[in-house]
């Protein structure tokens, strides 16, 4: 397919319209691999800690060896699991877009194949976020707006570490406000289901200053399910803008970027 004429400025509104394409037609496997990689780690932490507050022994277990072993564990798991979603979530939505099958099962190979690459990325780019927010809140964020596809850069063109990061930064060059507009959306979004979730297992503020204790089990899968509807919109939209700043600065075509996986 011919490329298309890059166009000068990227569209929020093309970028959220493709991520929620390629959820609707993925909804149920996009949501199930989330769940796995980022709502399971988020349960069994908030079961632990409100389990442990239902029984009267919050003090005693928050302070011994096994709920510091489930938190960090669970802690560390979520971290990865959101790391090699966005791996995944990039190869599915690209071939979602371009008219194939996500194909959710090299998807997952494709990622963890990559997944030592893409855990230093993740991880520098947070050292930099971090130390752009000792300063001040503003570069902080612009830092990861300049680094938001640095993930989606390494699965879709295997450059390395350092690599991707700086296609990242030439990517989202002049398009950062729109990029930190997308953001906000994103957190609003985030928002939304938070609110609702709470609302529905009692962890609410107005509960909570009422004293009423949640039912751990309830808390805990609406928590997880929070976790896994958040990573999944978050990584989809993430590799749909990946996708946007391609066609604007290069004119590539979602056959183009998906041609890569063939």
């Amino acid at each position: 397919m011919a490329t298309v004429a890059p166009v000068e400025k990227i569209d929020i509104g093309r970028v959220i319209g493709r991520g929620f394409e390629a959820l609707r037609a993925n909804f149920v496997s996009f949501f199930a691999c989330s769940a796995l990689l980022s709502g399971v780690p988020v349960f069994l932490i908030q079961y632990a800690s409100l389990a442990s507050v239902s029984s009267g022994t919050s003090i005693e277990y928050v302070q011994s060896g096994a709920f510091a072993l489930v938190a960090f564990g669970g802690a560390l798991a979520w971290l990865i699991g959101i790391m090699v979603l966005q791996g995944i979530m990039t190869r599915a939505t690209i071939m979602t877009l371009s008219g194939r099958e996500a194909d959710m099962a090299q998807s997952v190979l494709t990622a963890l194949r990559l997944i030592l690459p893409i855990v230093a990325v993740s991880l520098l780019v947070g050292i930099a976020v971090v130390i752009g927010f000792l300063f001040l809140v503003v570069p902080g964020i612009m830092i990861y707006c300049a680094f938001s596809v640095s993930i989606p850069a390494l699965v879709e063109e295997r450059r390395g570490v350092f690599a991707s990061m700086q296609r990242s930064r030439d990517l989202t060059r002049n398009s950062r406000k729109r990029i930190f507009l997308l953001l906000v959306v994103m957190w609003v979004f985030s928002v939304i289901i938070s609110t609702i979730l709470n609302a529905i297992s009692g962890t609410d503020p107005m509960s909570m200053f009422m004293g009423q204790l949640p039912d751990p089990l309830l808390a805990a899968t609406t928590a997880g399910i929070g976790s896994a509807l958040n990573s999944v919109i978050s990584a989809v939209m993430l590799a749909a803008l990946y996708v946007e700043l391609r066609t604007v600065k290069e004119g590539a075509t979602t056959d183009d970027l998906a041609a890569i996986f063939a």
